[in-house]
Formats: C-alpha cells, structure tokens, sequence
C-alpha cells in the first residue's frame, strides 16, 4: 500500500472514473468501488511522475532534413 501525504493529489472516484472514460475502458461502478484505492494511487503516483509545466512545443517548421 502506498501512503501519501496531505499535500499530494489523490483523484476522487470521479475522476477515477472519468480518466477511465477517457481512455475508451468501462469499469463497472463495483469493480471502481472494490479497487479505488489501487487506482487512485496509480492514478497518484503518474501525475508525480510527470514533467509540471511544459507547456506548448513550438513545430519544427524550420527543420529541414537533408543529407547533402
């Protein structure tokens, strides 16, 4: 089991629920209810893992790929 603290983002069921929606999955609100704590934890644990702030990649328009 993995504790967090206060400050970290713990995803409601919601949300939980909402991600799975997102990614084209169906869950069934018993099976939600059951692993909530295993999903909302990983759900934890890969918004700690990813980069803050990267805001927007400007297009390598001026990119011009040769090799003469």
């Amino acid at each position: 089991m993995i504790c967090m603290s206060d400050s970290e983002f713990v995803p409601s069921e919601a949300q939980v629920s909402a991600a799975f929606s997102y990614a084209g999955l169906t869950i069934s609100p018993d099976r939600l209810a059951a692993n909530y704590e295993t999903y909302s934890a990983t759900l934890a644990l890969i918004r700690m893992a990813s980069p803050p702030g990267l805001g927007e990649t400007v297009p390598a328009v001026a990119f011009k790929a040769s090799w003469t």
